[in-house]
């Protein structure tokens, strides 16, 4: 009896493993839709990734990739690497390859983290724990004052510090943030647009100032570049940093400002014609540098190399660690 119990559970077991590589197969062989016209086109994006459970990808890779963002930025060096035609194999390759880096592995134990912070309950009871938490995070002891304080009036077991959190960030919005996405408010000082300028002038300029070349491609309408410039590049130390180690340009991908008739040439990555100077830069960062989101800075040396690249962060100390270059 129990060897043919047994015989009935490897052989079910068999035919679930069967169909389970056959949907893999499946999925991996598929092509992605890059042309994401619609939200819709993302999320099936997202949930199509998260099948890949089944193909070998563990379950916390899969929700870490499809958290925000991640997933579009990848497929953008992809799309070039495989001529415009992406699959899930493709995609799958490049989170594997990534998983091996000694990067990967803290960022995932910081995403936990976060993940863990987030569901707990929002009591200052608990606040000598959950500070500890905030700390593994390497968050600024100055943000964790602030939210202490802002936690003694709001402290609620009923809520998550997911809750928390995001009315907290309401209250730090700078005034500027408000009705950002309609705003055309030019910026001055180091967030001060550079206008029509040519990538290769600007390397030019940055090895005469014999400064590393730091291009931050941002926009008006960008709700996180504002945050950023906020909570992180207003730091006094780092501002320091952008003004005397860099050769610091802004570059606003959506500028609608008319290029010269001389300089509208067809776009490389949709052949539509360029007609304003921020369709100009937002070319240059999806060409030279496979990435298509903001903010998005960038540094390269004297001679036209990468040297390193940083997204949107609200961490200081982070982007301390990134505008520290070997000399």
């Amino acid at each position: 009896m129990k060897r043919t119990l047994l015989i009935i559970f490897l052989l079910q077991f068999s035919i679930e493993l069967s169909y389970s590589q056959t949907d893999c197969e499946k999925i991996l062989s598929k092509e992605i839709n890059l042309t994401f016209s619609e939200k819709s086109d993302l999320n099936i994006l997202n949930d199509t990734f998260s099948k890949l459970t089944d193909c070998g990808l563990e379950q916390i890779d899969a929700d870490f990739f499809t958290n925000g963002p991640i997933l579009g930025t990848l497929l953008v060096p992809l799309i070039s690497e495989n001529n415009g035609k992406v699959t899930y194999q493709n995609l799958f390759d490049k989170i594997m390859e990534i998983k091996q880096t000694p990067q990967y592995g803290k960022t995932i134990e910081l995403f936990k983290i976060s993940n863990e912070l987030e569901k707990r309950k929002a009591d200052i009871n608990n606040w000598e724990e959950d500070k500890l938490l905030l700390q593994k995070l390497q968050t600024s002891n100055e943000f964790i004052d602030k939210f202490y304080d802002y936690l003694k009036e709001h402290s609620n077991p009923e809520k998550t510090y997911k809750e928390v959190f995001a009315n907290f960030r309401e209250t730090q919005k700078p005034k500027q943030l408000e009705n950002e996405s309609s705003t055309k408010k030019e910026y001055n000082g180091i967030f001060k647009n550079a206008g029509n300028v040519n990538y290769e002038e600007l390397l030019k300029k940055s090895i005469e100032l014999k400064k590393p070349l730091l291009l931050y491609f941002t926009g008006y309408a960008c709700v996180n570049a504002r945050k950023i410039e906020h909570y992180v590049l207003s730091s006094s130390s780092i501002t320091e940093k952008l003004k005397n180690e860099f050769y610091f340009v802004n570059l606003y991908v959506d500028d609608r400002k008319s290029l010269p008739e001389n300089e509208r040439t067809k776009s490389k990555t949709n052949e539509k014609p360029l007609k304003y100077i921020g369709q100009k830069h937002s070319e240059l960062q999806i060409t030279k540098f496979k990435n298509n989101f903001q903010p998005y800075f960038v540094i390269i040396d004297k001679n036209g190399n990468k040297i390193k690249e940083q997204g949107y962060t609200t961490d200081i100390k982070l982007f301390e660690e990134f505008l520290t270059i070997d000399k």
